[in-house]
């Protein structure tokens, strides 16, 4: 089960808790009260955009209802939704960073 690491700024604290496999990274970030803002749960709003910083193997490539919104924001490509980013099953570390 991989862990999961919220850096909530470049200097600030690092949150963590391990992942279910295969659920969706904003449920598991709103059930340990992790700094992962949210809104829609839909891909709609963006408000959920997070920067991957290490680890972007344990997730399942975006669906097509991500990838239109991300095209939409045209950030760097290590960019994520995380209402639409499924953890993939397996040991390892996610670091994110939210980017509001």
């Amino acid at each position: 089960m991989p862990k999961l690491v919220v850096l909530e700024n470049a200097v600030g604290p690092e949150r963590e808790t391990e992942l279910p496999e295969g659920g969706e990274l904003v449920d598991a970030a709103d059930e340990a009260r992790l700094p992962i803002p949210f809104s829609c749960r839909s891909a709609t709003c963006a408000t959920c955009l997070i920067e991957i910083v290490e680890g972007a193997e344990h997730l399942e490539p975006p669906n097509d209802y991500e990838r239109e919104l991300l095209e939409i924001l045209a950030g760097p490509p290590e960019n994520r939704l995380a209402c639409q980013a499924r953890v993939r099953a397996g040991a390892g570390v996610l670091k994110v960073r939210p980017t509001y």
